[in-house]
């Protein structure tokens, strides 16, 4: 009268409506419902329907015995057969095993269906393999692609490696459909996840399947793909863009439409945008992770912060400004005192120092000459240089910008409008420079050799950063020299000598003995008439073969040197130096070793009772006028004596102000005394040496490029040397 599966193996389908179908060779419980079932009953299957009562012919699978009888229905245990053309199933039965099987009839209610699985079981486990690496992808991408925003990756398709911007722009065209790429990306996710867990349905029972599935998505399709894909999404998204074009192809019935809907209602994506906080911020929480240093950061945080800043926070406080009436005049002492200012742009201000009226450029003193005392005022009216003034409320990002164009200059006076009973009135507070909104931009103090206060708001004071400059002051007043040159070149002179001739390096002569030095009567100057013979010994400074005993460098105009027994001839000019040797005390070596030490007074006193002369093998002439230095053996060890006294007296605590007095007396009366002693009979000088000797033509003067000296070679081989020279 009918059937129920009571269990099975595998979850039984109804067919056609109403037919129970089980799986293929699993085993099921089947309960028959009737009458006359007894402990003997036997059933079987056949394809051919049949009216009820009928014999059964062409029976499939086998016999299957009732394991429980009832009254109105047997319980049947039995293993599907596998099924042929025809799915269904009819039943037929019999009472005991002595009588023939008698067809139960064909009634869709006492059908028996049998399916075959979906797929074969390698195909089944190709396509789980196929399907999880598709849920991998997708699921990576998902995170992978979407969290690649599309300001992020324009950055990296212009500044990324070439690997980088090469993966970058495959991805860009994809990813610049935002939603569209989204609803594809989840659509495909959840159709590949859903298949498999279909298909792995189909190989398994219901719980296993749902619980295999469930771990093999969560574990192998969702935790690491997207682990995988946070790290290195640019890559792999660059290496499956092809799958995904193809995948949104398929998708597009339904993504696309989804994505339009998505996009009116939410807005088209515009990708991550940071305004200055935000960007300040991100490079520094970013900052253990970039490649940027501190100062680097801070000058990303000081260019963003120059909008917020006034000028009014970095300008210098008109108190504290170096300024110029203009009334001064540009005499030797104004314009020392500006080269000690360090500046190069000087405000030049009539009656009180806010009235400030226009800009002295230290540039513009080129050719001004101290001795003519030139008035400030001329100066200025003749260059008109204009002021430029801001308010006290202007941000630093337009001060930036007035600055770059360079049209007002490089320097702002800032005024303060101060409201009273009458009309507004302009006070000027301050000024400020570009050096000051540079500061602010980099969040460092720019400190050059001219900087004396190094914060504008804190006036600490700073040492500079360089060797001491000397003060033209100092060279002014030259009381002992018959012939006066300007201090400007005797500044020269002594930065010349303590720098680039041995003798007088600080080491040999210190600094205060050879300013004192300067100012003895040492300038010569030779003055030429146009009806002079060219020969006259007046034009000569040296002359070959004859002896002399002083040191001379030329100062101003040029002089013709003659060497060799072939007359070599050259010029020199200023700043060319002769007669090295006739200060130091081994003329006659061809290497004179470089002292580590000053000496004692006792060697200094030997040195001055020896007689040393310099036999010079060139000559040296003057062809313009001429004015040099001359600096005495005699001199030259009094300035010895005098560093030695000098460094006794500071070793002691002293001053060099105490002593100064005392090295002018030496050095005056220490020319006169030391000739006395040198005009005793003394042995031959010391350049007569046998037929080897040493001239030291190539060592007793000196032009830009220094000739060193050496023992010469043979007379021809010297003079190819000089004429290379």
């Amino acid at each position: 009268m009918g059937l129920r599966i009571e269990e099975a193996d595998k979850e039984p389908k109804i067919v056609d409506e109403m037919i129970p179908s089980v799986l293929r060779e699993t085993n099921f419980k089947l309960r028959l419902f009737g009458e006359g079932f007894t402990d003997e009953t036997i059933i079987a299957f056949t394809h051919v329907p049949e009216d009820f009562g009928t014999p059964c012919h062409f029976m499939v699978g086998g016999e299957y015995k009732i394991k429980t009888a009832g009254p109105d229905s047997g319980l049947f245990e039995l293993v599907s057969p596998k099924p042929s053309d025809d799915y269904k199933l009819y039943i037929c039965a019999k009472p005991s095993a002595n009588v023939d099987f008698v067809h139960q009839g064909r009634e869709q209610w006492k059908i028996l269906a049998v399916h075959d699985k979906l797929l074969p079981l390698w195909a089944s486990l190709i396509l789980i393999v196929i399907l999880l690496m598709l849920a991998s992808l997708f699921s990576g991408l998902n995170l992978g692609l979407m969290a690649l925003d599309r300001t992020e990756l324009r950055i990296i398709a212009n500044t990324g490696t070439e690997k980088e911007r090469k993966y970058a722009r495959a991805i860009m065209p994809v990813r610049s459909q935002g939603n569209y790429l989204l609803c594809t990306i989840l659509l495909s996710n959840v159709a590949v996840n859903s298949t498999f867990t279909v298909i792995l349905d189909d190989l398994t029972s219901g719980l296993v399947a749902v619980i295999g599935s469930t771990l093999a998505i969560v574990f192998i399709a969702e935790i690491t793909p997207q682990a995988i894909c946070a790290r290195h999404g640019l890559l792999i998204g660059a290496k499956s863009i092809w799958i995904m074009k193809i995948v949104m192809g398929i998708c597009a019935p339904l993504a696309w439409p989804t994505s339009k809907l998505l996009d009116y209602f939410l807005g088209e994506e515009i990708g991550t945008h940071y305004n200055r906080e935000r960007l300040k911020e991100l490079v520094k929480v970013t900052n253990h992770v970039n490649d940027l240093d501190k100062e680097e950061v801070n000058i990303i945080s000081g260019a963003l912060d120059l909008r917020k800043k006034k000028v009014s926070d970095v300008m210098t406080k008109l108190k504290d400004c170096y300024m110029l009436p203009i009334n001064s005049v540009l005499d030797f002492e104004t314009m020392t005192e500006i080269v000690k200012s360090g500046y190069s742009r000087i405000p030049v201000y009539e009656g009180h120092r806010g009235n400030i009226i226009t800009v002295l450029f230290i540039k513009d003193l080129a050719f001004v000459d101290p001795d003519d005392n030139t008035p400030l005022r001329t100066l200025c009216q003749y260059y008109q240089n204009p002021c430029n003034f801001v308010f006290e409320d202007v941000t630093l990002d337009v001060m930036l910008k007035q600055f770059k164009e360079g049209n007002k200059g490089h320097m702002a006076f800032v005024q303060r409008i101060e409201e009273g009973d009458g009309d507004p009135v302009y006070e000027t507070v301050g000024l400020v420079t570009l050096e000051d909104v540079i500061e602010e931009m980099i969040q460092a103090e720019i400190v050059d050799e001219s900087d004396v206060i190094s914060d504008n708001r804190t006036k600490k004071r700073l040492l500079r950063p360089m060797n001491k400059l000397h003060d033209i002051a100092a060279f002014a007043g030259h009381q002992h020299q018959r012939v006066h040159v300007s201090p400007q070149l005797i500044l020269a002179t002594f930065q010349f000598l303590s720098t680039s001739v041995d003798p007088f390096r600080p080491d040999m002569i210190s600094e205060t003995v050879l300013r004192r030095l300067l100012k003895q009567d040492v300038i010569q100057h030779i003055r030429l008439r146009g009806d002079e013979d060219k020969n006259d010994p007046k034009r000569f400074v040296y002359q070959e073969g004859k002896a002399v005993d002083y040191f001379v460098l030329i100062l101003e105009g040029r002089v013709e040197v003659t060497v060799g027994r072939e007359n070599l001839v050259f010029e020199a000019g200023p700043f060319t130096y002769f007669g090295v040797q006739a200060l130091t005390q081994n003329v006659g070596l061809a290497e004179s070793p470089a002292p580590s030490t000053l000496g004692s007074l006792q060697n200094l006193n030997m040195d001055s009772m020896l007689r040393h002369t310099f036999v010079p093998d060139y000559s040296v002439k003057a062809i313009v006028e001429l004015y040099y230095l001359t600096i005495k053996r005699s001199m030259y060890l009094a300035a010895k004596r005098a560093t030695l006294m000098e460094k006794g007296v500071l070793n002691k605590g002293g001053t060099n102000e105490q002593i100064e007095p005392e090295v002018d007396k030496l050095l005056r009366e220490g020319d006169t005394k030391l000739d006395d002693i040198e005009e005793k009979p003394s042995p031959p000088p010391a350049t007569a040496t046998p037929a080897k000797q040493f001239t030291p033509s190539s060592a007793s003067f000196n032009t830009n490029s220094t000739f060193k000296s050496r023992e010469l070679e043979p007379a021809n081989q010297e003079e190819e040397k000089l004429l290379k020279k």
